[in-house]
C-alpha cells in the first residue's frame, strides 16, 4: 500500500513535468515549421513577424464619437498609422499613399480598413478628426485613443511619441510607420517609410497569400 501511494506521488509531478514538455515542444514545432515557411518565401522574409503579437481587447472613440475596440477590428485587414492633424508633412503624405492603397486594393478585398489614431487627443477634436480622415476618403476611420492606458492600440503597439508645449503651434515627433493587423488581431508587420501605393500593395498580397496558406 505505502509502495502504491509512493509511486503515485512521484507519477503526479513527473506527468506534470510532462505536460509542460509536451506544450514546450508543440509551440517550438509551430514556431520553427513558421520560421521554415518564411524561409522558403522570399518575398515576406524580414515582412512577417513570426510568432505575432495578438492585439487585446480595447476600448477607445472613433471620429463619429462612437465606440471602436476589437469587434470593429476582427475579421478586417487595418492598416494603423499614429499622427495628428496639424502634421505638416508626413501625416498628409502617408494618408494621401493610403487613399491610393485604399482605393485600389477595396476592388479586391472587402475586408480592408485604414485607421488613423491621433497622438495628439487634446487638439484633435471630434469633429477636426472626422473632417480630416474623410478628407482622404470618406470610409478611413479617425480615433481618439487613450495614450496613458497600456490596453489602447498606442500602448500595445507601443507607439512612442514626443511634443513640448511651448506654445499652441507645438509639432509631434511620433512613428512615420504603418501597422498592419491582420483578421485575427495579429500585429503581422510595420510598414516602414518611404511609403508607396505599389509597393505597400505588393506586400499586403504577400503577406494576406503567406497568413491564407498558413491557415
Amino acid at each position: 500500500m505505502l509502495t502504491k501511494l509512493s509511486n503515485s506521488k512521484f507519477l503526479i509531478p513527473v506527468m506534470a513535468v510532462l505536460v509542460i514538455l509536451a506544450a514546450g515542444t508543440g509551440f517550438y514545432i509551430s514556431l520553427k515549421q513558421s520560421q521554415n515557411r518564411l524561409e522558403k518565401n522570399a518575398a515576406v522574409q524580414g515582412l512577417f513577424w513570426p510568432n505575432p503579437k495578438r492585439i487585446k481587447d480595447f476600448s477607445s472613440k472613433d471620429h463619429n464619437d462612437k465606440v471602436f475596440g476589437l469587434n470593429q477590428m476582427s475579421g478586417k485587414w487595418s492598416f494603423v498609422f499614429f499622427g495628428y492633424t496639424n502634421c505638416p508633412d508626413i501625416c498628409p503624405i502617408t494618408m494621401s499613399v493610403m487613399a491610393d492603397v485604399y482605393q485600389k486594393l477595396v476592388v479586391e478585398f472587402e475586408d480592408i480598413q485604414i485607421i488613423f489614431v491621433t497622438v495628439d487627443p487634446e487638439r484633435d477634436t471630434t469633429n477636426k478628426l472626422s473632417s480630416y480622415v474623410s478628407y482622404f476618403n470618406k470610409d478611413f476611420i479617425g480615433l481618439h485613443d487613450e495614450p496613458k492606458n497600456e490596453n489602447s492600440l498606442i500602448g500595445q503597439i507601443g507607439i512612442a511619441y514626443y511634443y513640448n508645449k511651448e506654445n499652441e503651434n507645438y509639432l509631434v515627433d511620433h512613428s512615420a510607420s504603418i501597422f498592419v493587423i491582420d483578421p485575427k488581431m495579429r500585429l503581422v508587420t510595420k510598414l516602414s517609410p518611404p511609403h508607396q501605393s505599389e509597393k505597400i500593395i505588393d506586400q499586403f498580397k504577400n503577406i494576406k497569400r503567406f497568413i491564407d496558406e498558413e491557415n
